[in-house]
């Protein structure tokens, strides 16, 4: 399935769940402050700090999903405005169902008709939401760079064998 490692590894870093493939990976790290550079301390509570919104996550991987399985077929210029536009909800909704789809697609054994379904099922949900048209036949433009978003990152103060903090982002992930 295009670009199916670019979507789990973005998803469960980001902690997004998917119906039936919920999974998150969460890594710790445990420093000792006297024994870190200052440097590298700045650099990790940036990191926690700063987590990308949700909203901004789901137009990212929508824009790759696309983008992915059909090349300049798709319009980005057009659908980045009107997945910004919608609400996270709906945003949620349709990532769920093309995602549903994607790893239905990758589970298949035959990989032009899983290809070829997963393409079906896209345009039915780009037709649905509005997305602009998918072209029979590539268009004159250039595929856009899609980068991935920081993974989430959490940052605790290790000054004791004390492995409570812990618990609260183990748990949620």
């Amino acid at each position: 399935s295009p670009g199916i490692t670019f979507q789990r590894l973005v998803r469960t870093e980001q902690g997004l769940p998917v119906k039936n493939y919920q999974s998150s990976t969460v890594t710790v790290l445990l420093l000792n402050r006297s024994e870190v550079q200052s440097e590298f301390l700045s650099i990790a509570e940036k990191l926690s700090a700063s987590e990308p919104p949700q909203h901004s996550t789901l137009v990212l991987l929508l824009e790759h999903l696309y983008q992915a399985n059909f090349g300049t077929r798709c319009d980005l210029d057009r659908l980045h405005p009107l997945l910004k536009s919608k609400p996270l909800e709906e945003l949620s909704e349709l990532y769920a169902s093309a995602a549903d789809a994607q790893e239905a697609a990758a589970a298949s054994s035959d990989p032009a008709l899983a290809r070829e379904r997963l393409q079906a099922v896209l345009r039915d949900i780009a037709g649905a939401a509005s997305f602009p048209a998918i072209t029979g036949e590539a268009q004159p433009r250039k595929l856009h760079p899609i980068p991935i978003p920081p993974a989430r990152c959490y940052t605790y103060s290790w000054d004791q064998d004390n492995f409570g903090e812990l618990g609260g982002p183990l748990l949620s992930s």
